[in-house]
């Protein structure tokens, strides 16, 4: 199962670096319920109250890391250094700090003193513990979580960033970004696909066939580069349409 990251956007941000009876803790909200994500690529995601509950029965071993680096580990479930809660409000954390580890040390006065300021989580879900809605972008609803690897403290993160630029880049090319995210994520869950979803992959494919060098001979098609790749995403294109107009013969003889 590939794991997922879900960021807190810093206006949802709960966490705090505390001194407790001599120790020194970082604690708050790796997760939040009934809250609806950023576009995360064609859906926008709600975690439901217990989506936890059944992983965490399990005592699965996490590890509270900065920034999903594994050799960056500052506590974790396994030497109950790490406790997990689930309640009303989201996943809740408390990670004790050693005083002889100097690294965690460090993200503990980063974290008090504001510079690490976002939470994160490593997850990962099977089908039945999730629910797709047609939508633009489409609705991805989580119950259940069947895999909690790890709890992070993040700086802000680089994607929202890259994503802006990768969208300006396929639009000045002709592509609509956000109809093909979500046309491409109906179809990986199997949903059927519609007459615009149709009209989207030959406007695209269109696209691509501009992109193409008039020399189909050049070397670059059979070694690799780019133009190889070009063509891949065109028959990808065309495949997701080939299997439209089967659905639709299906339709028709029903």
């Amino acid at each position: 199962m590939e794991l997922e990251h879900r960021r807190l956007p810093v206006s949802d941000l709960e966490i705090r670096a505390d001194t407790e009876e001599d120790k020194m803790v970082i604690s708050g909200y790796a997760a939040l319920f009934n809250r609806k994500s950023e576009d995360l690529g064609g859906f926008v995601e709600i975690l439901r109250p217990g989506s936890f509950r059944k992983v965490l029965e399990k005592n699965p071993d996490v590890k509270a890391l900065f920034n999903h680096d594994p050799s960056t580990i500052f506590a974790r479930s396994k030497n109950e250094s790490l406790k997990l809660t689930e309640n009303q409000t989201g996943l809740k954390f408390e990670a004790v700090i050693s005083e002889e580890d100097e690294d965690a040390k460090r993200i503990y006065h980063k974290v008090k003193n504001g510079l690490i300021d976002q939470c994160s989580f490593a997850f990962g879900v099977g089908e039945e513990g999730q629910k797709w809605a047609d939508g633009n972008p489409m609705t991805r609803e989580i119950f259940e979580v069947d895999v909690l690897a790890d709890v992070s403290v993040v700086t802000n993160p680089a994607y929202p960033q890259t994503s802006a630029e990768a969208r300006s880049v396929l639009q000045e090319a002709g592509f609509d970004f956000d109809g093909l995210t979500s046309l491409i994520v109906r179809a990986q869950r199997g949903l059927t696909l519609t007459d615009s979803d149709r009209d989207l992959i030959n406007a695209s494919i269109q696209v691509l066939q501009g992109l193409l060098p008039e020399d189909e001979g050049d070397a670059d098609t059979h070694n690799g580069g780019d133009a190889h790749r070009l063509h891949n995403i065109f028959a990808e294109l065309e495949l997701l349409e080939t299997k439209h107009n089967r659905r639709g013969e299906k339709n028709e003889k029903h």
